[in-house]
């Protein structure tokens, strides 16, 4: 029998090990990639056939309302929708009501437009960011050029080619809000509801549940829920990316929680064991 203090010794060498295997999980998979197959839920081949049904030229609102703090789950489906409607020669309008997000947003817009040589003003439009929230969005409703008399970049909006034959949310056939806060329901119940097109969303994974009574009420057409739904649009989009790539981490990690767990089960109950013989 052992003293408490060489006990405790072995209980911190355990717990160093954990560390490690914990750590090794999650840095393995992203320097050795390997195949694993991936299954679209059905919420995320909503969003994927949505976008799928538009006639080239269509235009496509994309709202990045989140900032770095959500970068690691949210930007990989931003990246995913954005080279998803570049390839169909849709036109995103990218916009974002987020102040600390402007940057991100800029960034993802420029990246993915260079990829696909799309020229801004004719091929997108990217709106920058503007105060207001729920106000913003009713002027949208009203007139679009009206809410955003100039882009990001200072032009005038009125007689851009991107927005030829949109004059508001109402000639907007999807509108998708990519959020870390509440701004869904937001889009919900001063855009969606009062001008109806159609609206679906991502998220993260924490605020996924929330938002699940909104699909089944139809006000959401379809919804990207943390790494798992940018995973799931990278394999609609055969373009893997982080999102896979965390996908991995993470599903490695899980399994190997669920051994420790074993593991730990069967050692405590050989230790039970034990001490029932010795008394």
């Amino acid at each position: 029998m052992g003293t408490p203090e060489s006990k405790l010794r072995r209980l911190a060498l355990s717990r160093q090990i954990v560390f490690l295997l914990v750590a090794a999980a999650v840095i393995v998979p992203f320097l050795l990639r390997f195949p694993m197959p991936v299954k679209p839920s059905h919420l995320a081949k909503a969003v994927y056939d949505k976008i799928e049904s538009l006639p080239p030229g269509s235009p496509i609102l994309l709202a990045f309302d989140y900032d770095p703090t959500a970068m690691a789950e949210l930007y990989p489906m931003s990246l995913a929708l954005l080279r998803h409607c570049f390839r169909r020669d849709l036109h995103p309008v990218v916009m974002t009501h987020w102040a600390n997000g402007v940057g991100l947003c800029k960034e993802l817009i420029e990246r993915t437009a260079a990829e696909s040589a799309k020229v801004s003003g004719r091929d997108y439009l990217f709106l920058g960011y503007k105060p207001g929230f729920n106000n913003l969005i009713l002027n949208m409703g009203e007139s679009l050029t009206g809410a955003f008399s100039k882009d990001y970049y200072g032009k005038p909006t009125e007689g851009m080619p991107v927005l030829r034959g949109v004059r508001s949310l109402k000639d907007i056939p999807l509108v998708i809000d990519i959020a870390a806060g509440g701004t869904v329901e937001a889009w919900i119940a001063y855009g969606r509801d009062r001008f109806g097109f159609d609206l679906a969303a991502g998220c993260t994974a924490v605020i996924a549940p929330d938002l699940y009574p909104f699909v089944d009420s139809g006000q959401l057409i379809g919804l990207l829920g943390g790494l798992r739904g940018a995973a799931d649009y990278e394999a609609m989009i055969d373009k893997a990316g982080a999102g896979m790539a965390g996908m991995q981490a993470q599903s490695v990690t899980h399994v190997l929680i669920i051994l420790l767990i074993a593991v730990a089960n069967v050692l405590y109950a050989i230790e039970r064991r034990k001490a029932k013989r010795r008394t």
